[in-house]
């Protein structure tokens, strides 16, 4: 299924261009449209969080349903072809990216973990805090790990 779903792309891609060129272009372009669309999913989901009320402030991860298939979609298919990029950090997109994401789990926790229905707000916002801080630590070593895996398995495959 993710081969079909990306030949039907890239054949739509390349039934919409007329040459290398338009084509390359074309692809920097969706990139490029990637970074906003993420970031404003992140967006929809805070304003869904403070918006909805009670429990059904939970909703707003469905805002971010599109981006994580897409992003699935794309890794799975890629990593039939090529190993998995070592990506370094970079502080500043990351701290733009946490901007919508605290604000959204601070509305999850004032809306459905509220002082008044007996709940303890903060002890979800440091499950939060600490979840994030070890995704931010443990993912630059699962990408290596990734990588390498990756590597071996595309050697041995070339090998046979």
């Amino acid at each position: 299924m993710i081969n079909a779903i990306a030949n039907y792309s890239l054949k739509e891609i390349d039934r919409a261009t007329r040459d290398e060129f338009e084509r390359d272009t074309l692809y920097k372009a969706c990139v490029i449209g990637m970074t906003p669309i993420s970031f404003l999913e992140l967006v929809v989901a805070a304003i869904l969080a403070w918006v909805l009320p009670g429990q059904m402030s939970m909703l707003c991860f469905l805002a971010l349903v599109p981006s994580i298939v897409g992003n699935f979609i794309g890794s799975a298919w890629m990593r039939k072809r090529v190993a998995t990029p070592i990506v370094s950090r970079n502080w500043t997109a990351i701290a733009v990216y946490l901007i919508p994401l605290i604000v959204m789990f601070a509305g999850i926790a004032f809306n459905a973990y509220a002082p008044a229905d007996g709940h303890d707000p903060v002890s979800y916002l440091i499950g939060t805090a600490v979840g994030a801080i070890a995704v931010l630590a443990l993912t630059p070593f699962f990408r290596r790990r990734q990588h390498r895996r990756d590597q071996a398995r595309l050697d041995a495959e070339l090998e046979d």
